[in-house]
């Protein structure tokens, strides 16, 4: 399986989602991002870690990591891939064992950026999920995230949007988003 090699671009919060940020992942020729939703917590200790302040050395990824880190962190990766029933994912795999631990996204770009793990996507995630990326505008504002990866509370905020914008299309696509997750609450 061919994977693409990853790297923490930006973070940043959604002004009209209070407490939701973005992670921003690129590829190596910086023309594709693949962007995972978070929360101003992780952000923060997102950019406590990439800064190296003492804030982020009492952090339990931190901590943990300084247990973990007595293994060779070049015997591990992240990987992200995606299926339709769980969007995006991510796993921690030794490349030694294969061993594979499921972890949570924006967790999983926390512990790359804290042990320097290298991350890596699959080509369907390239291809299917991630975006366009120009690096002389990272903002919210351009910053493409698919609908699978907008919290609730957005997607509703999207389809009222798309519909007054006369966008129907979108706004189907958004109202097919809304019924497979209440579906899937449903079978929950």
């Amino acid at each position: 399986m061919m994977l693409y090699k990853l790297k923490l671009a930006a973070c940043f919060g959604i002004p009209e989602a209070s407490g939701t940020c973005i992670i921003s992942l690129v590829d190596e020729s910086e023309k594709r991002a693949l962007s995972i939703m978070t929360n101003e917590y992780v952000a923060e200790q997102l950019k406590a870690c990439n800064s190296k302040t003492s804030d982020f050395e009492n952090d339990v990824v931190s901590v943990l990591w300084t247990l973990f880190d007595r293994l060779n962190v070049d015997d591990f990766y992240l990987e992200f891939d995606a299926t339709p029933e769980r969007g995006v994912f991510a796993t921690l795999v030794n490349k030694i064992t294969n061993e594979r631990m499921s972890i949570k996204t924006d967790q999983a770009v926390l512990l790359s950026v804290a042990a320097d793990i290298e991350m890596y996507t699959t080509e369907l995630v390239i291809k299917e999920i991630s975006t366009p990326f120009n690096k002389n505008d990272m903002s919210s504002a351009s910053c493409a995230v698919p609908i699978s990866a907008l919290p609730d509370q957005m997607l509703e905020k999207a389809l009222d949007c798309a519909i007054n914008e006369e966008d129907y299309e979108t706004a189907s696509a958004i109202r097919d988003e809304i019924e497979r997750r209440k579906g899937k609450k449903v079978n929950n």
